[in-house]
């Protein structure tokens, strides 16, 4: 793992991606704490805490037209970042191909190099995980990502991949 961490270091925007309670936040906690992390599933948490004293944001707070407000704070965070040289970290589920194209073309866009890092978990030892996070995800929205999951491909336009099962 540590090799392959060490490769990952290389390049300036590194996604750590999967589904809900694969340890895309304790990954990038251990080994990417010296960069910059984005995390959109804690954009909204603050959003929710700063403009309603406090409340916390749970899965019934789900909102498309607040989901796309929280985006486009996500790109103004990394393009902030980018264009101050910060090499950073992502830590979102895009589990899809389509979900992945908005980070590849934020590197395109500020010429920066662009690795995945694909955690890949069974889904009983994602549900079980899930449970033990301090804010849960719902089962069904779990077991819905796992079923329309996209491995990723360099061809989408990542320098590097890899994909840990």
């Amino acid at each position: 793992m540590k090799s392959m961490i060490e490769e990952l270091k290389k390049y300036d925007i590194v996604l750590i991606l999967g589904n809900y309670g694969a340890g895309k936040s304790s990954l990038a906690r251990e080994y990417f704490g010296d960069r910059k992390r984005v995390n959109r599933h804690e954009i909204r948490y603050h959003f929710k805490e700063m403009t309603e004293h406090g409340k916390k944001w749970t899965t019934e707070d789900w909102d498309e037209e607040i989901e796309g407000f929280i985006k486009r704070l996500e790109y103004d965070i990394i393009k902030f970042l980018l264009e101050r040289n910060e090499r950073i970290v992502i830590d979102n589920t895009s589990v899809t191909k389509k979900s992945r194209e908005r980070y590849i073309n934020y590197a395109r866009r500020f010429k920066k190099s662009i690795a995945c890092l694909f955690l890949k978990k069974d889904v009983s030892v994602l549900l079980s995980q899930n449970k033990m996070r301090e804010h849960a995800v719902p089962e069904h929205i779990i077991v819905r990502l796992h079923a329309k999951t996209e491995l990723p491909t360099e061809s989408e336009g990542f320098n590097k991949v890899v994909v840990v099962r």
